[in-house]
């Protein structure tokens, strides 16, 4: 928990509190189960921005939970909203709400936008690097346009083969996201916990392909690093890195937070 909080309030809130277009919400879903003293950090979180809207529930199905949000930004189904989805350790370059908007108007409801082109940020042999990478119909920001008879948000997709089912509008002309690859991603499960390690050898020569800096022992090429202040004006390529490092001494970041070691 200490490095989901961790990579929440230094990197996802960061980036959506220097959006351009400031209008928007993030609804945060949080089990009504979650020991108090996370309950106690999210509330201070949601008072420190104010476009985070917290819903704790005890409801496991994820459609029934969320369509009456659908309904309401929808106003019973009759108007459209944009819907995204994203995770609470990536982030969002600081244009993707104004860009959002945007595009939405030239599509119908049921339509998805995916910016495709982006960076990701990971750990390897105990170093932490960036590299760009194009993931067409990634989780990262994936939005669909909702209204009369579009009800489902993109988290009911299945981001990967969505494009197969849906018209899509996809843009990868900028940099469009930040995804965060670290050693305790809920993709690769809680069975054990592991705070050493990294990126496996068949990710290292894809992402190496694309950014052959990489294997010539650069964190980062200077042209990433330069998207990343560009994008995400709220840190630099080197201090996300740094943040990512800390990610492996969890012990220390559950000192820093007040959160119980076990």
């Amino acid at each position: 928990m200490a490095i989901r909080f961790h990579l929440f309030e230094s990197l996802l809130l960061p980036s959506l509190a220097c959006q351009t277009d400031p209008d928007f919400t993030l609804l945060v879903i949080v089990s009504e189960d979650m020991p108090q003293v996370y309950q106690d950090r999210l509330d201070a979180t949601a008072e420190a921005f104010p476009f985070v809207r917290l819903n704790r529930t005890l409801m496991r199905e994820y459609s029934a939970m969320i369509h009456p949000f659908m309904v309401e930004t929808t106003a019973g189904g009759t108007e459209c909203a944009v819907h995204f989805r994203i995770d609470d350790d990536d982030a969002l370059p600081a244009t993707y709400i104004a860009r959002l908007r945007h595009d939405a108007l030239r599509l119908e409801p049921g339509a998805l936008i995916c910016y495709s082109y982006g960076i990701v940020g990971f750990l390897h042999g105990g170093r932490a690097y960036h590299g760009f990478r194009h993931m067409p119909f990634h989780a990262q920001g994936l939005a669909r346009l909702a209204g009369p008879g579009a009800l489902r948000s993109p988290l009911h997709l299945q981001h990967r083969s969505a494009g197969d089912a849906y018209p899509s509008y996809v843009d990868p002309s900028f940099t469009g996201f930040h995804f965060t690859q670290h050693l305790v991603n809920n993709t690769k499960g809680y069975g054990s916990v592991v705070h050493e390690g990294g990126a496996d050898e068949r990710f290292m020569e894809l992402i190496v392909r694309a950014n052959p800096e990489l294997g010539q022992g650069a964190e980062a090429s200077a042209a990433c690093d330069a998207a990343l202040a560009e994008g995400f004006p709220f840190s630099t390529g080197p201090r996300i890195r740094a943040r990512l490092r800390e990610t492996t001494d969890p012990h220390w970041l559950c000192e820093t937070f007040g959160f119980p070691q076990g």
